[in-house]
């Protein structure tokens, strides 16, 4: 008798696909359906013959000049960039890429505290010097909700010899800032506009969707594709526009991190997702915004909880909300997000994009269907409202206090300690909640009492914090 070979990834991976979830987590192209016929028989059928290396006829990765290069430049000329580059290791990789092309050690960047984890690695990676800016946040909602035009201001006028600003947009929540009035002024101090725009590759092809980095005349652009277009998970482009990036000092900050055996899967896909878009753009994206504003009307009419709309403009630093996304606040209704989201996704095979401690989020886009929406308001309705509104875990009020650089501390000896016994040590690792990827606190900060009961409260709630193992936290040794 045989004894069974175990392979425990691709039995969970077969599981769920045998389970028939509904997918409102990226990618986009929701395993496959939002593709046409063609297209999705077209990978299919190719997978194991298209995974091939940088044989000759197939171009350099690294140095493109066939096949890659005029793909890559048929996606500059559908973004409005003057250089695209396809990416293999994420938006991640691209956004570590601008920011060490644009800055030097000790340059000062301006940017949220609210950016993703990569802009912090890119940090590290560059020994850039981080000027951060508090978003305001929402304790109704539980989460930040953007920096002020007046908050901006402010720090362009304290810090104008600043290198560049560093933005998202959109956020996890679909929030906006202020794009072209940022833009504007940081170009005539002279700095460099770096954004992040990994949820945004969509927003180009319809006027119903937030201004684009591309439109606002931004130095450069990281998008992933895959999360609201249709492209494998783990590809990414980037974009360059204007004179003020080097193209040839930002692909060797690339090929630092990426790897020398790049996947002609995952750069098909890229190119089949151009192709894509290029011929029915708009359709794409309108139909995931035709999905989420009837979800978003049914959800709030007929379950007990609140669907973030349009009504968000202008509050804290919203200028614009992407609507083909749907933010669901439960804790109004009595419940945490991660339970929702669990009942959701083990009771009504339905899998939500990710949830934090007061909401859960839906990603629709042109491989979602109206059945899909039904399912989702149906299972929504079958929770009662509880009478106690559970109070938000929110941001930290302050931005915490900085001991050294992000480089310096995490090239520092580490130690590990005890979450409980952290108090007043140096950060030496990034302490983050994820998803969506928004630091508590970064390398070089310093751990305070309240920092250490919210993520012990994040925890208990049932959340996840990277950075945290076995309860310890990596601090610098003798820091």
């Amino acid at each position: 008798m045989k004894r069974k070979v175990s392979m425990p990834l691709l039995e969970k991976l077969q599981a769920y696909a045998r389970r028939n979830m509904v997918r409102f987590h990226v990618p986009g192209h929701k395993g496959g359906s939002g593709l046409s016929r063609r297209f999705e028989n077209l990978m299919k059928e190719n997978l194991f013959r298209w995974d091939v290396t940088e044989i000759p006829g197939m171009d350099n990765f690294h140095e493109p000049s066939g096949a890659i290069e005029k793909a890559e430049a048929l996606l500059s000329k559908l973004y409005g960039a003057d250089r695209s580059f396809f990416l293999v290791n994420g938006a991640t990789s691209g956004i570590m890429a601008l920011l060490g092309a644009a800055l030097k050690k000790g340059d000062e960047v301006l940017l949220s505290r609210d950016s993703h984890k990569s802009a912090f690695m890119g940090l590290i990676l560059s020994g850039a010097k981080p000027v951060y800016l508090k978003p305001q946040v929402d304790e109704e909602l539980g989460v930040a909700v953007g920096v002020p035009d007046s908050a901006w201001d402010e720090k362009f006028d304290e810090h104008p010899r600043a290198k560049a600003v560093f933005l998202t947009n959109p956020n996890y929540q679909g929030f906006c800032p202020n794009l072209a009035r940022i833009i504007k002024k940081a170009k005539s101090l002279g700095m460099r506009v770096l954004v992040d725009e990994a949820h945004g590759a969509h927003l180009p092809f319809s006027e119903k969707l937030p201004a684009s980095a591309g439109d606002c005349e931004a130095d450069g652009w990281v998008q992933s594709p895959h999360k609201t277009l249709c492209s494998l998970t783990q590809s990414a482009w980037l974009h360059l526009k204007g004179k003020n990036l080097d193209p040839e000092e930002v692909r060797s900050h690339l090929s630092l991190i990426t790897t020398t055996s790049p996947s002609y899967i995952l750069m098909a896909s890229l190119d089949l997702t151009r192709a894509v878009m290029e011929r029915a753009g708009r359709k794409w994206a309108e139909k995931g915004l035709y999905l989420a504003e009837k979800a978003r009307k049914m959800i709030n009419q007929e379950t007990p909880f609140y669907c973030v709309g349009e009504e968000m403009k202008g509050q804290g630093g919203i200028w614009d909300v992407d609507l083909s996304r749907l933010m669901v606040n439960v804790s109004s209704a009595g419940y945490t997000g991660f339970f929702v989201e669990k009942v959701l996704r083990t009771r009504f095979r339905i899998c939500a994009e990710y949830a934090d401690y007061c909401n859960v989020y839906f990603v629709l886009t042109g491989g979602n269907t109206l059945e899909d929406v039904a399912r989702l308001v149906s299972a929504l309705k079958k929770f009662g409202s509880r009478r106690k509104k559970l109070r938000p875990a929110a941001f930290p009020v302050d931005i915490p206090k900085s001991a050294m650089s992000p480089q310096e501390a995490f090239f520092s000896p580490p130690e590990k300690v005890k979450l409980e016994d952290s108090a007043g040590r140096i950060a030496r690792d990034a302490i983050i909640p994820y998803p969506p990827g928004v630091p508590i606190l970064c390398p070089g900060e310093i751990i305070e009492k309240h920092h250490i009961e919210m993520i012990e409260e994040i925890l208990k709630a049932g959340g996840t914090c990277l950075g945290i193992k076995n309860g310890s936290v990596t601090v610098v040794k003798n820091g």
